[in-house]
């Protein structure tokens, strides 16, 4: 056989070789000590130098070698990207005065270097091992959602045999924001593999993190010979919550789960902390289902079949024992298995040793059940309906759990109790039925008998529920022309929860109208980099193609008559029906705008589109952040509960929107729930200001005061949703001259060295829904500090005992104006608002 290769090819191969060959037998500085044996030197951080450019080189071709297929050679290349990166995330230490880190990074770089020049040798050479780094190993896979490298850690037993299939214990680490390589290196067990994902940061495991995890252990269980009955979950604060989340939604999946100290139950927050206060007008009903949503203690029953050990500490101020015990006594209340341990005293961590060890012990212990007799499961969306041979298919009411509960009665005997559902399907295993006889089902009282069946086992046979007929075999019923399915159901969340590519308009008659959306679709991918250490796909309407849009959700930035994709794709969306309720309403004034989820239709089948538009650049501005803030935990910032709301200047919650909306399970307008907003809370809440002027050199020059809610701000960075302009972060009404944020925030104005001074209170400020804690009274502070083209002008904080300050500084000659707000005191995630009071420039007109 002859192999052809391009002269730049034999080039390459040639200029590899000589690499290889000059690692060989480069010599290392080494020093003999007293004893006669030789300790290894760092290398020069001058050769370190060379060493990183090497391996951003590398880390380079590696990362377009993985983009080109899915083949054991290009997921190779995704772990050397990741190998790169650390090395490259470690170096930054050198040069910066600690010594002992410096000396790590050198040897680090050094030996990183090595190693990716003969690992990627061999891959090339389509070696299925190659050299990786001792210990923990860090990896990473191509995730589809945004192409970015998702990295995890993966520790394999000395004594691994690939002939014997081994257990696989998940580790999830804590909250540590959204860094890189969180739970690298994973811990190091003799009888088992480790994994240690990122879980895309501090994320809870939720949402994208909960889809990392699932695609990191896909990814081990494809390398490794993995026992799928021997799959278990254990994390400590964050990872003890991810533990439980992951727990209660997949169930099916895992042996046992061994959470610590992990959050549980919203009703604990709200004791605690005072978060979720009932005030007058509030949507109990909406608010409660939808923070239900979002803990383990609603789904408890779904671990009748998965064993469970809690442990936690009586003084955790961090994560309070009441998440813990409430969670034991839902999960004893529904028949599970749990071990529950609480240390008195013992607060967030420093349990006995034998603690961990005694929980790891029993939660290894137990074997995996494929295929229960027993089965009670409740998902709140059909992404999370699968519950080993049952699967959900279809709900019958929005904004309610489906449920179902299967018993094996006797041989081929099943009882099934449904709630809120219209369509599951079951498998017929041999493992529990035999395929030579009838199967006889009790569906909510009804009969149906299923005939003897010789097919694949794991083949899903769907029944399907009318309100005439009840339930039977899907092809006796008539199937909906569209439904929302597992991955196309809403709410708009859901749609950058797999891959997606942003669409930004460009086609209004208004050039302030493209500028805006191009702003907003910008601060949309910063945070997404922000938060996921990598950017998302975002390309302007001229510039997409169908191509661009196969296979893929769509956020458009942009309704119909801005976004020309808008315009191809909203024929199918039922406005009429959806705005009916607003009959009376000016609906085309400057502050009215509209988020909605749709069904793409037959251009991408399966996949949802996101439209974003507004009636002017007023509606436009902080359109991603202003909505969505509606519960205290950062998890959920901006989050869009949702299938579609109509917004004005005054929206902020849900009971300020318009209009807020969730499609029938059939994708109708009819068979769906909304809620208008609440007139008295709406005539309370302050509107949203919109600055009049874009930048410092359009202030008339007569002008002697300028308030800076009439200046837009040149940078907007606050990770926690959209600053309140006239307004608190929350939308009350405490001064129509107020900028209202939730810190860490940064604001930029362009003053353009037109102003001489600049003045302000700054408070902080407890919102209507958030009751003042002990732990906020006593330890939360709020730095403000104004900065003239950098430099530090002014700065004081404040707490609860001196909740305002007065701030003045000098600003002649700056071009800048920053004001920075950060946490100063308790902690951060438990921070609620916070003002710059009537903040304005000042300036003395020349004679």
């Amino acid at each position: 056989m002859q192999l052809w290769l391009s002269r730049q090819e034999i080039w390459s191969c040639a200029a590899l070789f000589c690499i290889l060959l000059g690692l060989a037998v480069w010599p290392r500085g080494t020093r003999k000590d007293t004893a006669g044996s030789q300790e290894r030197q760092p290398c020069p951080p001058a050769q370190a130098k060379k060493y990183l450019a090497l391996i951003s080189d590398l880390a380079e071709q590696e990362r377009f070698r993985r983009w080109k297929d899915h083949t054991l050679e290009a997921r190779q290349a995704a772990w050397l990207v990741a190998k790169a990166e650390y090395a490259l995330e470690q170096a930054k230490c050198i040069g910066k005065g600690d010594s002992k880190k410096e000396k790590q990074a050198l040897f680090l770089v050094e030996d990183t270097c090595q190693m990716l020049l003969r690992a990627a040798a061999q891959s090339r050479l389509g070696c299925p091992t190659i050299q990786e780094e001792k210990g923990a190993r860090l990896r990473a896979y191509c995730s589809p959602i945004d192409q970015s490298f998702q990295t995890y850690s993966i520790s394999v037993p000395s004594a691994y045999d690939p002939a014997v299939s081994w257990p696989l214990l998940v580790s999830m680490h804590g909250h540590g924001w959204y860094r890189p390589f969180q739970g690298h290196p994973a811990p190091a067990y003799s009888g088992a593999f480790c994994l240690a994902p990122q879980g895309r940061g501090a994320t809870d495991y939720k949402d994208l993190g909960e889809e990392d995890v699932l695609q990191a252990i896909a990814e081990v269980m494809r390398d490794f010979n993995i026992d799928p009955n021997r799959v278990y979950l254990t994390g400590s604060s964050m990872g003890g919550t991810g533990s439980l989340h992951l727990g209660v939604h997949y169930a099916d999946r895992f042996a046992a789960i061994f959470p610590i100290v992990g959050n549980a139950d919203n009703q604990a927050w709200t004791k605690r902390w005072g978060w979720n206060r009932i005030f007058p007008g509030r949507n109990n009903q909406l608010r409660d289902w939808l923070q239900d949503t979002h803990t383990a203690r609603a789904f408890a029953g779904n671990l009748r079949n998965l064993p469970v050990y809690l442990l936690s500490g009586s003084g955790d101020t961090v994560v309070p024992p009441e998440h813990s015990r409430n969670m034991a006594a839902e999960l004893r209340q529904h028949n599970c298995t749990v071990e529950y341990r609480e240390f008195p005293g013992v607060g967030h961590g420093g349990f006995p040793a034998d603690a961990s060890n005694s929980g790891l012990s029993w939660t290894c212990s137990w074997s995996r059940d494929p295929y229960p007799h027993q089965i009670s499961w409740r998902a709140a969306l059909l992404k999370h309906g699968r519950a080993y041979w049952l699967r959900m298919l279809q709900f019958s009411r929005p904004l309610e759990y489906g449920e179902i509960q299967a018993e094996i009665l006797a041989p081929n005997r099943v009882r099934i109790v449904t709630g809120n559902l219209r369509a599951f399907a079951l498998q017929r295993s041999p493992r529990l039925f035999n395929p030579e006889r009838p199967l006889f089902l009790e569906i909510d009282g009804e009969r149906i008998i299923m005939a003897p069946y010789r097919g694949p086992e794991d083949h899903w046979h769907i029944l399907r529920f009318d309100d005439i007929h009840g339930w039977d075999w899907e092809s006796n019923r008539i199937t909906p022309p569209l439904q929302k399915t597992a991955g196309c159901e809403g709410p708009v969340q859901e749609a950058i929860l797999a891959p997606f590519i942003v669409v930004v308009a460009t086609q209004s008659q208004d050039p302030a109208v493209n500028a805006a959306w191009m702003r907003e679709a910008r601060t949309f991918t910063f945070e997404w980099q922000r938060r996921n250490n990598a950017p998302c796909l975002m390309v302007k309407d001229v510039d997409c193609t169908m191509e661009m849009l196969e296979n893929r959700n769509i956020v458009l930035f942009g309704g119909v008559e801005d976004n020309s994709i808008s315009a191809v794709l909203d024929d199918a969306i039922p406005w009429r029906e959806i705005l009916a309720p607003l009959n009376g309403t000016d609906l085309q004034a400057d502050d009215i705008g509209t988020i909605l989820v749709y069904p793409v239709g037959n251009l991408s089948p399966g996949k949802l589109q996101v439209q974003l538009s507004a009636n002017s650049p007023q509606a436009i501005w902080q359109i991603w952040g202003r909505f969505g803030n509606w519960f205290n935990w950062g998890v959920y910032d901006s989050k869009k509960y949702f299938d579609y709301a109509v917004f004005d200047a005054r929206s902020a919650s849900p009971e300020t929107m318009l209009l807020t909306g969730w499609f029938g399970t059939d994708w109708s307008v009819g068979k769906g729930v909304s809620y208008l907003g609440e007139p008295v809370l709406r005539e309370e809440f302050a509107p949203q200001r919109f600055p009049r002027f874009a930048d410092g050199k359009a202030v008339p020059e007569d002008m002697t005061e300028l308030y800076l809610c009439d200046l837009r701000p040149a940078k907007i960075d606050q990770m926690r949703g959209a600053v309140g302009w006239g307004r608190s972060f929350n939308g009350e009404n405490t001064g129509d001259k107020d900028l209202g944020l939730r810190a860490p925030t940064t604001l930029e104005f362009p003053v353009r060295k037109k102003f001489n001074r600049f003045c302000s209170e700054v408070s902080l400020h407890n919102p209507l829904e958030t009751s003042l804690c002990q732990m906020r009274s006593r330890g939360e502070k709020v730095k403000f500090t104004v900065l003239g083209d950098g430099q530090k002008l002014a700065e004081a904080t404040v707490d609860w005992r001196e909740p305002v300050a007065k701030l003045e500084a000098v600003i002649t000659g700056v071009d800048i104006l920053r004001l920075v707000a950060s946490p100063a005191g308790g902690p951060s995630w438990l921070h609620s608002g916070a003002l710059w009071k009537n903040p304005r420039l000042l300036r003395d007109l020349q004679p």
